[in-house]
């Protein structure tokens, strides 16, 4: 019996916020803050550490002359964004005094990884498959070259357009699976699927203000590129314990 009401316990749904949706999210926004105040330098340790991670990539995929998969690749690391907070989710949970230092489901945690790296895998190909309908089978020009091209061209423009349509759906996707699903595998012991399904839940049944938080870490991501990603230093920590804020406070864990 005890282990049945833990199992419906586990797999109990996200309430549905019916509060405006602004404060919600400056209110996870600025828990998010104090948490990364309180833990600085393993905050620092963590944004430092995604950063450098980020910047071999780049040099990588110029150094192979891979320039075209940029684009795909910034999609990508959107996509599992949630899978590397998960040491953030932890800091936060302890701080909230919600459970030790353990991850409740590593195993599913990994399953939901790798799910996710086949959707991103899946958008890399989409990419390599329109700019093959737009532009051929020739060989790839460089980034800035082709960069000019997208935007001067009327193939390129409609290229822009439609991988901005795909990528967005490949992303919307993995935003609505992940985003719950991993401060939820910290916390609950529970299958990957069924958090992949109580995560898309969560977000479809608050639309409002999830699309909001979207296009809020959409906004604070995008500030991070412009600044050569030193702003992602500081803000990946503070988006990783909004996050886990916004789970708590959805799922009143």
């Amino acid at each position: 019996m005890h282990h049945s009401n833990q199992t419906v316990t586990s797999r109990r749904k996200a309430r549905i916020l019916d509060q405006p949706v602004w404060p919600t999210v400056k209110l996870w926004l600025a828990l998010g803050t104090a948490d990364f105040r309180n833990h600085l330098g393993h905050s620092i340790l963590y944004g430092l550490g995604l950063v450098s991670v980020i910047w071999l990539t780049l040099l990588a995929l110029g150094y192979f002359r891979l320039g075209w998969m940029i684009l795909p690749m910034i999609s990508g690391a959107m996509l599992l964004g949630p899978l590397t907070t998960v040491g953030l989710y932890r800091i936060s949970r302890r701080a909230q005094g919600l459970g030790g230092q353990g991850v409740a489901a590593p195993g599913q945690i990994f399953l939901v990884s790798v799910v996710m790296m086949v959707l991103i895998l899946s958008w890399v190909r989409a990419a390599v498959l329109l700019f093959a309908v737009f532009f051929g089978l020739r060989p790839f020009a460089g980034f800035w070259e082709t960069l000019q091209t997208l935007f001067t061209t009327p193939q390129g423009i409609l290229l822009f357009v439609t991988g901005s349509i795909t990528g967005g759906l490949f992303a919307a996707l993995g935003f609505a699976i992940s985003v719950f699903s991993f401060p939820m595998l910290v916390q609950r012991d529970i299958d990957g699927f069924s958090a992949m399904g109580l995560s898309f839940n969560a977000t479809t049944q608050n639309f409002r203000l999830m699309l909001t938080w979207a296009t809020c870490v959409t906004a604070l991501s995008a500030i991070a590129v412009l600044t050569g990603l030193l702003a992602l230093i500081p803000l990946f920590p503070i988006l990783g314990f909004a996050t886990w804020h916004a789970y708590a406070d959805l799922f009143q864990d």
